[in-house]
């Protein structure tokens, strides 16, 4: 894949959820026309703890929705179907969807990115800077 920012950059930044590894060559062209702020690959340690990662350097946070599919723990802390978290600006986000829409790639909508708080479904998990150092 295609080296982007792994961090997010802005507060209101969209966070979607990539849910196949063959989205790879999509992302990429994705990177080359702009559509997306940030892109994080989802490690063996989940999406909660990809989340933090990609909140610390800029100290920002994130209020997503969950997977009704999955535990709230599965969702956050297990391994799960998705492959990747990108974030886009409200001026790609239209580009970004339309894109990923019209060659046949699932993307779910997360959430979007906060001032320092992490929630998940109206649940604080606390702010961003109660994780600093935290990450390994």
């Amino acid at each position: 894949m295609k080296e982007t920012k792994s961090s997010f950059e802005r507060k209101g930044d969209t966070l979607y959820l990539i849910t196949s590894s063959e989205a790879v060559d999509y992302l990429n062209s994705s990177i080359d026309a702009g559509f997306i702020s940030s892109l994080h690959r989802i490690s063996a340690k989940g999406i909660f703890q990809s989340l933090v990662e990609c909140c610390m350097t800029n100290g920002l946070g994130f209020d997503i929705t969950g997977d009704s599919d999955l535990t709230d723990d599965e969702f956050l802390y297990g391994n799960t179907r998705y492959v990747a978290i990108v974030s886009v600006n409200d001026e790609q986000e239209g580009d970004f969807v339309n894109f990923m829409f019209n060659h046949g790639m699932e993307t779910t909508l997360l959430g979007h990115v906060t001032k320092g708080e992490l929630r998940m479904d109206d649940h604080s998990y606390g702010f961003i800077s109660d994780y600093a150092g935290k990450t390994a």
